[in-house]
């Protein structure tokens, strides 16, 4: 099985690690505040946030679509992590297990528009590392923060302008920049930057989505260059749970699309498509919450997709 490379620069460095249950070592001292779940951080423990650990994002977005449907709604970014501990300094190794792209409701329509990214896509990008930090090594209710982190999919960038440089997409004759030689370039053989590749190697551009609902146009799949930003800060609840603010974007550049039973689209209705692409934000004075549980090393995307309402209790 060749493998794949992500042409995704630094995900999520979530330098954190959990449990699910109570926070906290320690008896008595002032509780700390913090908007997670409706739980407080108790401080008097000590840590060790060694390890891998299950990340669940709730993701409180702002959705437009080109100025045709504006709405607050949530998505979730689901993760593994691997954690190494050095004091104050953190070294993750993060990979991704699920990306919910929010809907897209229609006047009119009774089903919104519904992208959804399958996981064994998520699963082909390789695991990256990242950085984060903690105002303490070991007392609980430490403070944990990472830099702004960044992952593509579908598309390799320039390396110095990943959160900021435009997303390959097609233009109004449907055509768009790809990596050579070829639009099926897989993106562990890709050439050049800002540029669309192979994400699954299945011989279509960019990352390719399932798609539900499109109206006018009977959609099957959807081909996107993806970017997915965030940035972390919370608070070390115990050796086994972090919980805190994630701050995250998601973006699509729509490359192409596949009418269900009928072949490619064409220029025009990749433009239809183009016109109802999501642009997702953070809501502004609304926190994204994260939760960060351990789990037994070794432990797959899978098994945690498996163990989600266990790990993460509606």
């Amino acid at each position: 099985m060749r493998s794949r490379r992500a042409v995704l620069s630094v995900v999520l460095s979530t330098a954190a690690v959990a449990v699910a249950g109570s926070c906290g070592g320690g008896g008595g001292g002032d509780m700390v505040d913090a908007r997670v779940f409706g739980e407080q951080c108790r401080p008097g423990g000590t840590f060790d946030i060694n390890g891998r650990a299950a990340v669940l994002g709730t993701l409180n977005v702002h959705v437009n679509a080109s100025g045709l449907v504006e709405v607050d709604t949530t998505a979730e970014l689901l993760l593994v992590i691997d954690i190494v501990q050095n004091g104050t300094a953190v070294q993750v190794i993060a990979g991704g297990c699920g990306i919910d792209i929010p809907d897209v409701p229609i006047a009119g329509q009774d089903q919104p528009i519904r992208f959804e990214v399958p996981q064994s896509t998520i699963e082909s990008v390789a695991g990256v590392m990242g950085d984060g930090s903690l105002t303490s090594p070991d007392q609980v209710c430490a403070e944990l923060e990472t830099d702004r982190f960044t992952l593509i999919l579908g598309a390799v960038l320039d390396p110095s302008s990943l959160g900021t440089a435009p997303l390959p997409e097609a233009d109004a004759d449907g055509n768009f920049r790809f990596c050579p030689p070829s639009a099926d370039t897989t993106c562990d053989l890709a050439i050049g930057s800002n540029c669309a590749c192979d994400q699954e190697g299945d011989g279509k551009p960019g990352t390719t989505l399932l798609a539900y609902n499109v109206p006018a146009v009977n959609l099957d799949e959807v081909y996107v260059a993806l970017r997915t930003q965030f940035s972390l800060a919370g608070e070390v609840f115990s050796s086994e749970l972090v919980n805190g603010e994630i701050d995250a974007t998601i973006e699509l550049g729509i490359l192409g699309c596949n009418i269900a039973g009928g072949g490619p689209c064409n220029a025009g209705q990749i433009g239809a498509v183009k016109n109802l692409n999501p642009v997702i934000t953070q809501q502004p004075g609304n926190p994204s919450l994260f939760r960060a549980v351990r789990v037994p090393p070794g432990t797959s995307c899978t098994q945690i997709i498996e163990m989600r309402d266990e790990l993460f209790p509606r």
